[in-house]
């Protein structure tokens, strides 16, 4: 099974890398960072600085739209040209199928992100001689958020069109990176019922602030091992989740 999954991934990844898509928003974010290193030219002994949020942000959003825009077709795209009707007669199964599609994509933004990340080391390492601890970490997390979107990505798609799951997918980046407010915002809460609301879509959407190391890397600040291992354990066991009901229900589509 694990080398039937491998089999599916390396074909995922071969057509991925073959969409002129993705070669485009790789050099764009590769072009972003570097003009990083213009923008800190022109600050005030603040140019690394502006190097590490500058770069960490075009990493970040870069590699969210090719999670979005390429992962949310993945699954789609195969029942649109109705090629799944000559992968899955054959000894494979769905939940294979499923997961080489997903290991795919993840090889494809792992390759994506290091790229990217490559990039904004050696700037950082140009200017300040040195390569933070923290920035590592960061870019880490970052590849780790994206393995996390797609497994998100994927499960929308197995039920519904690219457009749509490329919204409630963006919808979610929104409502998890908006998680320390919307906390800020539940301490302030004039009454119960705003309260409860609000409890809901805290605990029950994901935390994807967990993830985000940028203020760490902007202010050199570097977290305890166990805050490392606690985001790891949060991430690995929401991402089953996310993959257990997305099998759930690509398992029920007719086609």
């Amino acid at each position: 099974m694990f080398r039937k999954i491998w089999l599916i991934a390396l074909n995922t990844f071969r057509e991925t890398v073959r969409d002129k898509l993705l070669y485009s928003l790789i050099i764009f974010a590769v072009l972003s960072i570097a003009a990083s290193y213009l923008a800190g030219t022109v600050s005030l002994g603040q140019d690394v600085r502006v190097i590490e949020n500058f770069g960490l942000t075009a990493m970040f959003v870069f590699l969210l739209i090719i999670t979005i825009f390429i992962g949310t077709q993945l699954v789609y795209r195969e029942i649109e040209r109705r090629t799944i009707y000559l992968i899955l007669p054959k000894p494979v199964n769905r939940e294979t199928f499923y997961l080489g599609k997903f290991v795919g994509l993840c090889l494809t933004i792992t390759v994506a992100g290091l790229i990217m990340g490559a990039m904004f080391i050696g700037l950082i390492y140009y200017k300040a001689h040195y390569i933070p601890t923290s920035a590592v970490w960061a870019i880490l997390f970052t590849i780790l958020e994206m393995w996390f979107l797609t497994a998100i990505g994927l499960m929308f798609s197995s039920f519904t069109s690219p457009i749509a799951s490329a919204v409630y997918t963006f919808c979610l980046v929104l409502i998890g990176h908006s998680s320390s407010t919307i906390w800020y915002i539940i301490k302030k809460a004039p009454n119960n019922y705003v309260k409860y609301a609000l409890d809901v879509v805290y605990y029950g959407f994901p935390n994807l602030e967990k993830f985000n190391l940028r203020n760490e890397v902007a202010f050199n600040v570097t977290l305890a091992p166990t805050q490392y291992l606690s985001s790891l354990t949060y991430l690995i066991i929401y991402m089953a989740a996310l993959l257990f009901f997305g099998l759930a229900i690509f398992r029920r589509n007719e086609f």
